[in-house]
């Protein structure tokens, strides 16, 4: 692989850091993946990336090394440029920060109402020239708009991340010895539920249906994901409306079913794969490859 290896790139998003190592094509020679503590919670985020590196390639790089994700946070209070949508997605070559030797892609930024890619940039310049609503499934999830490889506008909701909350603090939070148990039925009941806006139900209904015996408590999670996602789904989109739903793993099946239900025409794609191409591709224009 040492041979062959043109190019790290890697995403520290929370408490994960995952990296890939390519050749001249693209291709993707190997990989690796680690929890550590959020990038705010290492000084030297840097040297800890460095470190995992060695870890995992038994030497430093010795190419250039391309991230994204929550390290470019650092990026706002380093007198960069901020970039505004509408924006071509290709220019983010011309703007990446280099702190420590290693490379980051800015995030793009939205003023009314103010919002930050946090990543999602390079993903969606990997999906190429993707054209109307772009739908970036994850921890938290991003309702785009693009046009030809220009993300004109979008929207970033924290679904995922409130119902780990909820889950976690509070009245609707898992107590007792009762063990969650993923029903798909209960998941999409609830999701169809929450698709009706003229009669949403708010979310104390989960803890409500489960003191009223209507919702077996081992059905709490999936019936609050269900009505959380279904909700933000219907608060972004038409029953008609064309949709590119970008993730992977059980947020694909989730938010897939949520649009099917609603009554929009759904293309599934991977997001690790689109943030694969987009690393790789924005390390291409911006000449860190070595290339004509």
């Amino acid at each position: 692989m040492k041979d062959r290896l043109a190019l790290v790139g890697f995403e520290w998003a929370g408490p994960q850091l995952r990296a890939w190592a390519f050749d001249n094509e693209g291709e993707i020679l190997s990989s690796f993946q680690v929890r550590d503590e959020p990038v705010s919670g290492h000084a030297d985020w840097p040297g800890r990336i460095r470190f995992h590196l060695m870890e995992w390639l038994g030497a430093p790089p010795g190419v250039p090394v391309i991230g994204c994700g929550d390290v470019s946070a650092a990026l706002l209070g380093a007198g960069s440029p901020q970039l505004i949508v509408p924006l071509t997605l290709t220019h983010l070559a011309n703007h990446l920060g280099n702190i420590g030797g290693i490379h980051l892609v800015p995030w793009i930024g939205q003023q009314n109402p103010p919002d930050l890619t946090c990543g999602a940039e390079t993903l969606l310049l990997g999906l190429g020239d993707a054209i109307g609503s772009v739908c970036v499934a994850g921890q938290h999830t991003q309702h785009c708009v693009a046009e030809h490889g220009r993300l004109t506008g979008f929207s970033t909701e924290i679904t995922a991340e409130l119902r780990d909350i909820l889950l976690q603090h509070g009245t609707l939070s898992i107590s007792g010895p009762a063990a969650q148990a993923f029903d798909m039925k209960v998941f999409k009941d609830w999701i169809e539920r929450a698709l009706d806006t003229d009669d949403t139900p708010p979310v104390f209904s989960v803890e409500a249906a489960i003191r009223q015996g209507t919702l077996l408590p081992e059905n709490r999670a999936a019936a609050l994901a269900g009505l959380m996602i279904g909700a933000d789904v219907a608060a972004n989109y038409d029953p008609g409306d064309e949709v590119l739903l970008v993730a992977d793993g059980p947020l694909l099946e989730a938010y897939g079913f949520a649009l099917d239900a609603l009554g929009a025409e759904v293309v599934e794609t991977s997001a690790v794969e689109a943030l694969q191409d987009g690393l790789f591709e924005i390390a291409d224009l911006a000449g860190l490859l070595g290339g004509d």
